[in-house]
Parts: structure tokens; sequence; C-alpha cells
């Protein structure tokens, strides 16, 4: 997988001191990102108020569609 080809990106655990970064790096990159936490803390505030949606209820049907329709699992 290369880099400069990712468009979205959707991260789980987005509130955790890593994915936070990452989602802030693809944000930076221009990528649309979003992503689940379990819980809202100060970190996800921050996230959400930079304009990356974070979601907190454990529901595949909160996933952008745009994102659901495009979904490849890269390990």
């Amino acid at each position: 997988m290369e880099l400069r080809n990712v468009q979205r990106v959707y991260l789980i655990g987005i509130g955790g001191i890593g994915m936070s970064g990452l989602a802030r790096y693809f944000c930076h990159l221009g990528c649309i990102v979003c992503g689940y936490d379990k819980t809202p803390t100060d970190l996800t505030d921050a996230l959400r108020h930079e304009g990356i949606q974070v979601v907190f209820e454990d529901n595949c049907e909160l996933i952008p569609k745009s994102f659901r329709d495009r979904m490849m699992i890269h390990w």
C-alpha cells in the first residue's frame, strides 16, 4: 500500500495517543479521516474541533457510507 494513494482513513480507537497522531497525520496529507472511540475525552474533542468526525457508539452503521463502500483491510 502506498500512503500517497490513501484517500480515506477510518481509525478504531482514534482517541488514543497513537491513533490520534495518525488521524492528524492523514488529515494533514489531505485525507478524509474519521473514526470510533469508546469514550469522549479532551483528545477526541480536539480532533472533532479540527474537523475529524469521531463517533462513540459501537455501531457499524455509523461508519460513513463512503467508507463502507470502499472498505479494505490492510495488515
